[in-house]
C-alpha cells in the first residue's frame, strides 16, 4: 500500500498554532549548530505550542523540549508538514 499523505516543505516560522510537522533540515548558520546541539534534529516532531501577542517569539515543542525562538530563527528550520501527523 502506498503512502498517499501529502508532504509539504516549509519553515517552522510558518507553522500554525497547534500544528505539528517533522524537522527536515536546518540552515547552515551558527544558530543552527546550537539548535542541533540542543536536540533540534532532523526527523524529530516539532509543534507550535504558543506565541506572544505580537507573534514573536514562537514557543515550539521539539520532542519533550520547549524552545522560544524568534521568527527569523525559526525560519532556519525546514519542516515537512505531513497531513497524517
Amino acid at each position: 500500500m502506498q503512502n498517499t499523505a501529502k508532504q509539504e516543505t516549509k519553515t517552522a516560522d510558518l507553522l500554525q498554532l497547534g500544528e505539528t510537522a517533522v524537522i527536515h533540515s536546518l540552515s547552515t548558520t551558527e544558530l543552527s549548530v546550537k539548535l542541533l546541539q540542543m536536540g533540534c534534529l532532523p526527523g524529530k516532531k516539532i509543534t507550535h505550542v504558543r506565541s506572544t501577542l505580537g507573534g514573536n517569539p514562537l514557543y515550539l515543542r521539539i520532542d519533550n523540549q520547549f524552545f522560544a525562538l524568534r521568527r527569523e530563527e525559526a525560519a532556519q528550520i525546514a519542516v515537512l508538514n505531513n497531513s497524517s501527523l
